[in-house]
């Protein structure tokens, strides 16, 4: 039996330190990737802070707008419109009228309503005239 436990031991060993080897084999390389990855961001770091203190004193100064045409064209415009407008007839004219009725309204009730208190502040405006000579002859 003792010459069966030994080979598994070994064999067992055996696995045992090529998994230990590829492990190390493998954190070397992870350690060398680490570093390529942090030399590569130094290196972008760099780089960003040269771009940033290229870039950052740039001042852009557009040239002011020409709006000379816009102006002419503007105007030009304005001056049409005027002389349009002034082609136009003009046919506003002033009337002074006195009407009794409303044009919009032509109702017979609202005729009749205004023409009774005509008719009668008129008989009315007679009999205080008609009063007041009566009375004037007796108050004298």
């Amino acid at each position: 039996m003792n010459n069966q436990q030994t080979p598994e031991k070994t064999v067992i060993d055996e696995v045992v330190e090529s998994l230990i080897k590829r492990t190390e084999l493998l954190e070397k390389e992870q350690l060398v990737k680490n570093e390529a990855l942090l030399a590569k961001e130094k290196e972008t770091q760099a780089l960003l802070a040269s771009f940033d203190s290229k870039y950052s004193n740039i001042v852009i100064q557009a040239p002011k707008p020409d709006m000379s045409g816009v102006t002419a064209e503007l105007f030009r415009s304005l001056t049409d419109i005027k002389e349009t407008i002034e082609k136009w007839q003009k046919p506003l004219k002033k009337e002074y009228r006195i009407t009794l009725f409303p044009e919009q309204l032509r109702s017979v009730e609202y005729v009749r309503a205004v023409l009774t208190r005509l008719i009668l502040g008129f008989i009315g405006l007679v009999f205080l005239i008609f009063t007041y000579l009566l009375m004037n002859k007796y108050i004298q």
